[in-house]
């Protein structure tokens, strides 16, 4: 440290303040608080508007400043300080109080069931079933003023959308806006519209590094509520070299969700899921479970029927996270994605064209004859005088479709008949 001397030319006034100074400066060592306060108030000098730091340059800067004040803090920890003091200009506070009043948003989703608004959604399924072309086709009919998509409530306004698409080059990227009319051809080149305010491809990539992360800071600080699309995790991690089997996995995506949540900023982290099929979203994701544990709301898509059927393109979307599972049947044809049904609807089909196979070949006949009355109720004797078996047979067949689930039973009077006879007439699928 530099040593200040007294001027004895200055009036006593001012001999008596550079003698407070040397006091303070030389006869009594800066204490370690003292030093994190004046690093604390540099932090805060980068976010303010008139600063020309530039976002990756702040570690230097701050590492500078830090050896300057005899601070032996790491990178890592200076980091941390930087990402704190963010947090802290945006209105961030490290817990709340009784009493205190609080802002709560009235809407927790982005798009109703699906996508939660201001936090993390994992979309996963396997390569090739859609996962990219779902969420653009979301924002361009979001971005047309549309109040709903697939039959679920779109709320708000559509707002600023950053894509980080790692996972695919510009050549790939801008055809595919185009075709959802995010995006045209003009000459030889092409461009994209707004709500799209930035796009990182593979020619110009963006990874979840501490360089990456700081620069998606700036941008959601810039674009405040913004949609992030970011496709696909596995690329945006691969230069940490991490192990997708191993928990750390979920430690770039909570770095992510930390330098987001001061923006109130919403996003979709598109994942491969793994080859298994499960009935859950959550173990159908790819690698650790630790990843879909970090995350609010998981969208899983899956083929519906693709093993039993190549030419059924019908895909089963599910989520599980916070609040009541959805799940849809949808496909997409070249104009964008479409409703197929129900879903419980297909499964109850699906389960009695199961049941249907396992029928015997009388029964199978009895059934034929009790379909093709069309609604009208069918007697043993129907079943006898078509098929040539006998009364009390037919009853027997008749009444084990009945337990089966295939037919209701009734009793009804017939001028013929002596007494009650029993009659079957097919039981509605849905």
């Amino acid at each position: 440290m530099t040593m200040k001397h007294l001027d004895y030319d200055l009036p006593p006034e001012g001999q008596a303040k550079v003698l407070r100074v040397l006091n303070k400066e030389v006869l009594q060592p800066v204490t370690m608080e003292q030093k994190l306060d004046k690093l604390e108030i540099e932090i805060f000098k980068l976010f303010q508007p008139e600063c020309k730091i530039k976002p990756l340059d702040r570690i230097l800067v701050m590492r500078d400043f830090c050896l300057k004040e005899g601070l032996k803090l790491t990178d890592t920890e200076i980091r941390q300080k930087i990402w704190q003091g963010r947090r802290l200009m945006e209105g961030a506070v490290e817990s709340y109080k009784p009493n205190q009043l609080l802002d709560v948003p009235e809407e927790t989703w982005a798009w109703e069931g699906v996508i939660m608004s201001a936090d993390a959604n994992l979309l996963i399924s396997l390569p090739k079933c859609g996962k990219t072309t779902l969420i653009v086709d979301l924002i361009a009919t979001w971005s047309r003023g549309n109040d709903e998509y697939l039959g679920h409530k779109l709320i708000g306004k559509c707002p600023p959308v950053v894509i980080v698409g790692t996972d695919m080059t510009l050549s790939r990227w801008l055809p595919l806006l185009q075709r959802f009319g995010l995006a045209e051809k003009v000459g030889d080149k092409m461009q994209f519209f707004e709500p799209i305010v930035q796009l990182f491809a593979a020619n110009n990539p963006l990874h979840l590094t501490q360089e990456g992360l700081e620069r998606i800071a700036e941008i959601a600080r810039n674009n405040k509520g913004a949609l992030f699309l970011f496709d696909s995790f596995a690329k945006l991690v691969a230069p940490l070299g991490l192990k997708e089997s191993s928990e750390d996995i979920a430690h770039p995506l909570a770095d992510l969700q930390e330098v987001l949540a001061p923006y109130k900023c919403t996003s979709i982290i598109i994942h491969h899921s793994g080859k298994t099929k499960e009935d859950s979203p959550v173990l159908a994701s790819r690698g650790s479970t630790a990843l879909t544990a970090a995350v609010s709301q998981i969208i899983s898509l899956s083929w519906f029927k693709r093993e039993e059927d190549r030419q059924d393109k019908r895909i089963l979307m599910r989520t599980q996270g916070r609040a009541e599972d959805v799940q849809l049947l949808i496909s997409q044809d070249n104009s964008g994605w479409m409703l197929e049904g129900n879903v419980a609807d297909e499964l109850k089909k699906d389960e009695f064209n199961k049941k249907l196979e396992k029928l015997t070949d009388s029964q199978a006949d009895v059934f034929e004859v009790v379909q093709a009355a069309n609604g009208m109720e069918v007697t043993a004797s129907d079943i006898q005088n078509q098929l040539n078996i006998a009364s009390k047979s037919g009853i027997r067949i008749l009444q084990a479709l009945t337990k089966k689930g295939f037919l209701i039973q009734n009793k009804s009077t017939t001028p013929e008949s002596r007494g009650s006879v029993l009659t079957f007439k097919i039981k509605p699928l849905l």
